[in-house]
């Protein structure tokens, strides 16, 4: 059976701090991509000029257009049977482009993502809980058949990705919630991705306490924006039953907190909502635990209260939006 030839796509605004990085692994791939597309999505810090460098296909967008139709872009112009997405922070492993095209050997496969590295050269708590979190989360799907496209490590058979209409152009600015939208559309139409464990990149992604939190409130508005657009369709989520319970358990016991004035039973009531609320988050500390040790987990413990307020806030507000008629 021919080797499938792989188009990495990979839009870039102003990356040229990772980007190097980024297309030396690509590079250096034990499986040679055909084609690697750079989408320069209007930068000013020389980032198309770097990817000429490593003799990458650059498509030149004048006008920032955002991740969405940078992507599209890039696809449209591959020539490659697969397209693999990734971002100009992301190294892939050595045998992550071989491994992607095992996966497509089986006609049965449509699309594949992978998984982040448990390791990333960062020390700081914000980056390793946020980095954690995602591959707690996706490691715990089911090999096949998930509704789940996740740029930084995804691929799929260029004519699916085509007939689909690409991601859709309605969501501006850097990746949030267009790649999750895809995966949706891929899902209900019966096409098969699977998650591979052995395709594995590491996000060199950096973040502060401030940028956890304000990327969870902007994921969680807009994913729940999309569910109540698509409310009475099958919707497919990553997100674990344990955070989507706890994320009304912890307001639930702050609402208590506030009324315990009026009768002792309401402070009962919190602290009864509290142990459950930190009861149904132990599965991931206990991860924690395991990959950063004690002293981590206890900081997690700490963190999560003020994580799950900002989920439960960017709800509240795609609630209010969705009622006001906001679509993106």
């Amino acid at each position: 059976m021919p080797r499938p030839a792989i188009s990495v796509v990979i839009p870039t605004h102003n990356g040229a701090r990772t980007l190097g990085a980024c297309l030396e692994a690509l590079r250096a791939s034990t499986y040679a991509p055909s084609e690697i597309i750079v989408v320069d999505d209007a930068s000013t810090d020389g980032s198309g000029d770097l990817a000429r460098r490593f003799d990458c296909r650059v498509i030149r967008v004048d006008e920032n257009i955002g991740a969405a139709r940078a992507k599209n872009r890039g696809a449209r112009a591959a020539s490659g049977d697969i397209l693999f997405f990734t971002d100009d922070d992301v190294i892939v492993g050595h045998e992550t482009l071989a491994r992607v095209a095992e996966n497509f050997a089986d006609a049965r496969v449509a699309g594949v993502v992978g998984l982040l590295d448990r390791q990333i050269p960062f020390d700081d708590f914000a980056s390793n809980i946020k980095n954690l979190w995602m591959r707690f989360t996706y490691e715990r799907l089911p090999r096949e058949r998930i509704g789940l496209f996740y740029t930084s490590v995804a691929a799929i058979r260029r004519e699916i990705f085509l007939a689909l209409g690409g991601f859709d152009e309605n969501y501006r600015g850097a990746s949030i919630t267009e790649d999750t939208e895809f995966g949706q559309r891929v899902w209900r139409a019966g096409y098969n991705i699977v998650l591979d464990p052995s395709v594995v990149v590491t996000h060199c992604k950096h973040y502060t306490l401030r940028e956890v939190l304000r990327t969870d409130f902007l994921r969680a508005r807009a994913l729940v924006l999309m569910r109540l657009r698509k409310w009475g369709q099958p919707f497919y989520t990553s997100v674990p039953l344990f955070y989507q319970l706890g994320v009304p358990i912890l307001f639930a016991a702050l609402v208590c907190l506030a009324l315990m004035r009026l009768h002792l039973l309401f402070f009962a009531a919190s602290l009864v909502l509290l142990i459950t609320f930190y009861a149904s988050f132990t599965p991931w500390f206990a991860y924690l635990a395991r990959e950063r040790g004690i002293g981590f987990a206890v900081l997690a413990i700490l963190f999560q209260p003020l994580d799950a307020l900002a989920v439960g806030a960017g709800m509240f507000i795609a609630l209010i939006e969705f009622i006001r008629g906001v679509r993106y």
